[in-house]
């Protein structure tokens, strides 16, 4: 869309850019049942460039490793305690990825940066820590004794035509032959009149689309050249930033590469950073450094939402953006112009996205993400370059469903000021007293009934991830990973349990009952123990067998509660 045009849209075309504010919390007076936290404090020394961030995120993923799978500590916080993360790229980087497991390991990790009065002697008072999960807070910085946590908000874009290049000059793009590579290309072309470009990628004109992108761009009037290179070598970034022409000089840098490491978080995740860091943070770097002095008047980066909302099963990937982000951060402290475009969902498919099929488009909209048409991320972009923050978050999000999640208890903070939220417990981030009344109702129940009660719950919240409407879809002798549960799946219907009964719960849950009969009996054992045998108990000896013996006894829930499939399970296991 024309540069041009934006005037005319208003409001309209950038009601989903977003920003990052902060406000403060007042911390409850009473902190009490939370345990003192396990500290690693980072404010000691400075991590410089990718190497220093990855050397940083590392010392986190062992620590955070640590501190998760150890069962003597399964009730200890563990709070990670930094500098101020806006304007430093490692800090951001780990804040990046501590996001992201937080979003898999709910009420055990707490983010605090800050500086000054204070700080961080804060970040090792249980008071402190016990008031932020208290509020069902996560992150926070200090600032002379306040503690403020992040919010996101609608972003104030000044009105205009904004960032002006000089036709004469070059456009870098790395990732320049992929699917949003190309397409800003094309924009920078038909927006901005840019007459010179540099298509970087791996593999260059041999990128499939890469001859009709070319041609398309040259029939717009512009110059191409396609580079096959590789960004995360510095001595590659400054062969291509030396090689441009001087009559036509690099007057901007598009970086748009990347490359993703799902998975959740487990012992060695930080082995896999180098696959995410290489061609986003260390190209980003390289590029930062191979044209800081050249006068730019534009450095944008394509960064993700995974670096600021945390996506379960994306920490490496949240890790890599991050950094971005706090590279614009501290190019702006420096007076250089940087901007780090935090991503949603486009929906034109790309080489990162590609992979999401109906089912993984269908769970991001349930968390409330929609997929962003190509013309309306444009206008964000046009919006951003216009805009004087250094970060910022261009996603649709959906309203509706935050406040499903809100009501539910499983709305990531950050957003709270987008819905209107009710009050949450410590521990789990779920609405208060309602772990507790579900407790106290199973309790009350008669034994066959508790197992049916626990047999629902475990079904309708598998239901639920699995984007069902109801529990039926789910067979309570099916395993788990037949019905469509993957790593992530299973990290959020542990989590959905865990909100629901105030119990917490192993990152292997399904895995260690791998159907919702083995779920169900396993969650009832937790919720009401077996009180232990007294001396005038006496233990039932072999049954004896004949006709008279009757059926043998099988726990679990009443016949009547079952499906086809619980019964057949039923059955085999009275013939056992």
């Amino acid at each position: 869309m024309p540069v041009d045009r934006l005037a005319g849209l208003g409001g309209a075309g950038t009601d989903h850019l977003y920003q990052v504010g902060w406000t403060p919390l007042v911390l409850p007076a009473d902190a009490a049942g939370v345990a003192a936290p396990a500290v690693l404090d980072l404010t000691a020394g400075t991590a410089e460039g990718p190497e220093g961030a990855r050397a940083l995120v590392g010392r986190v993923s062992e620590f955070l490793h640590q501190g998760l799978t150890d069962p003597a500590r399964s009730g200890e916080p563990l709070a990670v305690v930094t500098g101020p993360p806006d304007a430093d790229p490692a800090v951001n980087a780990v804040w990046g990825l501590v996001r992201s497991v937080q979003q898999e390991q709910p009420g055990r990790v707490v983010l605090l940066g800050g500086e000054g009065t204070g700080f961080p002697a804060a970040a090792v008072d249980p008071s402190v820590v016990g008031g932020l999960l208290a509020s069902g807070e996560n992150q926070a910085l200090w600032r002379d004794g306040t503690a403020v946590v992040p919010r996101l908000a609608r972003a104030e874009v000044p009105t205009g035509t904004g960032l002006v290049l000089d036709p004469v000059g070059t456009v870098l793009v790395t990732g320049g032959t992929g699917t949003l590579g190309g397409l800003v290309a094309r924009h920078l072309v038909e927006s901005y009149g840019v007459g010179r470009l540099l298509l970087v990628s791996r593999r260059g004109a041999e990128a499939p689309g890469a001859a009709e992108l070319v041609a398309g761009l040259e029939a717009l009037g512009a110059s191409v050249e396609v580079v096959a290179a590789d960004v995360s070598d510095r001595s590659v970034v400054d062969e291509l930033v030396g090689g441009v022409p001087a009559e036509r000089p690099l007057t901007a840098v598009v970086h748009t590469a990347g490359a993703l490491a799902d998975g959740v978080f487990e012992a060695g995740s930080a082995e896999r950073l180098g696959e995410v860091f290489a061609p986003k943070a260390d190209a980003a770097w390289h590029l930062h450094e191979a044209t800081e002095g050249l006068g730019l008047a534009a450095f944008v980066l394509f960064s993700s939402g995974a670096g600021v909302f945390g996506n379960a099963g994306q920490s490496l990937y949240g890790s890599a953006n991050g950094f971005l982000d706090g590279l614009a951060g501290w190019r702006r402290e420096r007076g250089l112009p940087a901007v780090s475009l935090a991503w949603g969902l486009w929906a034109q498919a790309s080489g990162l996205t590609g992979h999401l099929d109906e089912a993984d488009r269908a769970r991001l909209a349930r968390g409330g993400l929609k997929a962003l048409a190509t013309e309306e991320a444009l206008v964000l972009f046009d919006a951003a370059l216009r805009s004087p923050e250094a970060l910022l978050v261009p996603a649709r999000l959906d309203r509706d469903a935050l406040r499903k999640r809100a009501a539910g208890g499983e709305l990531n903070p950050l957003l709270r000021g987008l819905v209107r939220t009710p009050r949450r417990t410590a521990a789990t981030g779920a609405p208060a007293d309602d772990a507790a009344d579900f407790a106290a109702r199973l309790a009350a129940l008669p034994e066959r009934d508790q197992h049916r009660e626990v047999l629902d719950l475990v079904r309708s919240a598998a239901a639920a991830v699995l984007g069902h409407p109801s529990k039926n879809a789910v067979a309570a002798a099916q395993a788990f990973k037949e019905t469509g549960f993957d790593s992530l799946g299973a990290v959020q219907l542990r989590n959905r349990l865990a909100r629901a009964t105030g119990v917490r719960l192993p990152a292997t849950l399904v895995f260690d009952h791998p159907t919702p009969l083995a779920l169900a009996r396993h969650l009832r054992s937790e919720l009401l123990p077996e009180p232990a045998a007294g001396p005038a108990a006496v233990t039932p000896g072999p049954r004896a067998a004949g006709p008279d013996a009757g059926p043998v006894p099988v726990e679990g829930p009443a016949i009547a509660d079952l499906d086809i499939d619980g019964l057949v399970a039923r059955a085999l296991r009275g013939r056992g």
